[in-house]
């Protein structure tokens, strides 16, 4: 018995002893494996690789910027409503003209294409609410020159009314002798639309023609309905001829006659 238990407590050590060591060749290996590392000289300096090919880096790439046309330090722009004393209403359904003013005072020539304009949100001017109509002239302003251009614009009726606001903005496109775009804004506030009153209504003036017209055409088909009605009878009626109630003619008579009736006339008295 005692054989038997000295056996296996043997046996069992010898299973204990072996796996400390393996534990321990383990660590071993793992400190190796990092004096390794630690040791290892960094790939990312340059130093070529197995393949001779130095590593090269990536050279970082900056987001290009939106492309914004903006105005020429060299011009000066300037506006003016003739009719419009104030520039914070418009009458809607009316035309109203604006006065564009471009100064050069640079060295070189400038050429303008055009001049548009539109109502804006003013809460966000990327949402458009009427577009006007765009002027093109495409005309050349020397150096030194100042030259006024005429806009045109009708607001519209449907915006006129209520305390709605709207973004008035006039835009003037040009370019430089070299082809360069620039733009610049004349006018840019807030505006408001409002209804026309007009003293004499063309609609109401013609309606008002047109009852008269009807009015004097039933009158005129009621005279006619009671004239062939009553006019009828009268006509049926048979006319009695009286004669000649003023005597005789004496013009027809020579006069010898006359005379000679007279005389014995007188001498019957």
């Amino acid at each position: 018995m005692f054989w038997k238990v000295l056996l296996i407590a043997s046996l069992c050590l010898t299973a204990q002893i072996t796996r400390c060591q393996e534990e321990d060749e383990i660590m071993d290996s793992d400190e190796e494996d990092e004096e390794e590392l630690l040791d290892a000289e960094p790939l990312d300096d340059g130093s070529p690789l197995d393949d001779g090919e130095p590593i090269e880096h990536e050279p970082v790439v900056e987001e290009a910027e939106d492309f914004v046309i903006k105005p020429s330090p060299d011009a000066k722009v300037f506006y003016a409503f003739p009719k419009h004393a104030d520039e914070t209403m418009f009458p809607g359904g009316k035309v109203v003209k604006a006065l564009i003013g471009f100064q050069n005072n640079g060295d070189s020539p400038f050429i303008i294409d055009n001049v548009e304009g539109g109502f804006r949100y003013p809460m966000d001017y990327n949402y458009v609410i009427q577009n006007f109509t765009s002027f093109r002239y495409g005309r050349e302003v020397a150096p030194g020159v100042t030259q006024t251009f005429l806009y045109m614009f009708v607001p519209s009726e449907q915006l006129a009314g209520g305390s709605r606001t709207f973004s008035l903005v006039m835009s003037l496109n040009y370019r430089g002798e070299d082809g360069t775009l620039y733009t610049d804004s004349p006018f840019n506030e807030t505006v408001s639309v409002h209804e026309v009153d007009e003293g004499f209504d063309t609609e109401i003036f013609f309606m008002y023609v047109l009852l008269a017209a009807l009015f004097a055409l039933l009158l005129f088909g009621a005279q006619y309905l009671f004239s062939s009605a009553f006019g009828g009878r009268k006509s049926s009626r048979k006319t009695i001829e009286t004669g000649t109630s003023g005597g005789i003619d004496y013009d027809y008579i020579p006069k010898d006659h006359l005379t000679a009736k007279k005389a014995k006339a007188t001498k019957r008295d």
